[in-house]
């Protein structure tokens, strides 16, 4: 048996047919995608929806999963990807007015959570330029530094998108809260 040299950095699990409609998770699931575990876990338990409780027993179940069979740190570990897909609709009967029948779905959902580790922030890389000696600057270096410089040129980057307005920014967390807390009044 050979050894591996590439680290396993990504971890998943899956919760399948939960009794909680799809819309409903995907609420929570917007909160904390792409956050670290500890943040994720924190804002799910102090939140009042029904639909957290799920969520955070996948995330848990990833971050065991990650511990246990590939000894990642938690430390490390942040939900790179959180996805709610739709499950079977059970279809049931509600009685109705005059001897009538409507059809009731009961919808589930099934969570897709993948973690990744992160390397620790705590290993820096040492530059080239903390290896060179500090140099000690005397009036006469200052004279023989005035020659002029060679341009070097820059390599040509892709074309940067320009940041969002924080406006934009701001607009969006208003209404993720507005559809999170599904409130009408004082608009």
């Amino acid at each position: 048996m050979t050894a591996q040299n590439t680290q396993v950095r990504e971890v998943k699990a899956y919760a399948r047919y939960i009794h909680v409609s799809p819309r409903k998770l995907r609420l929570m699931a917007d909160l904390v995608r792409r956050q670290p575990v500890d943040v994720a876990l924190e804002q799910l338990k102090f939140s009042s929806k029904n639909a957290a409780l799920p969520l955070s027993k996948a995330i848990n179940s990833a971050i065991a999963n990650a511990m246990h069979n590939f000894d990642l740190k938690r430390e490390n570990l942040y939900i790179k990807s959180l996805t709610i897909d739709g499950g079977p609709v059970y279809k049931r009967y509600a009685p109705r007015a005059q001897g009538r029948a409507f059809i009731e779905r009961k919808r589930t959902s099934h969570i897709n959570v993948i973690l990744e580790s992160r390397m620790s922030q705590t290993k820096k890389k040492r530059s080239i330029f903390s290896l060179r000696p500090k140099t000690v600057e005397t009036p006469e270096s200052k004279v023989i530094e005035e020659k002029p410089a060679r341009k070097v040129e820059a390599k040509q980057q892709a074309p940067k998108q320009a940041p969002k307005p924080s406006s934009k920014i701001k607009q969006n967390v208003i209404n993720l809260k507005r559809r999170l807390f599904n409130r009408k009044s004082g608009q």
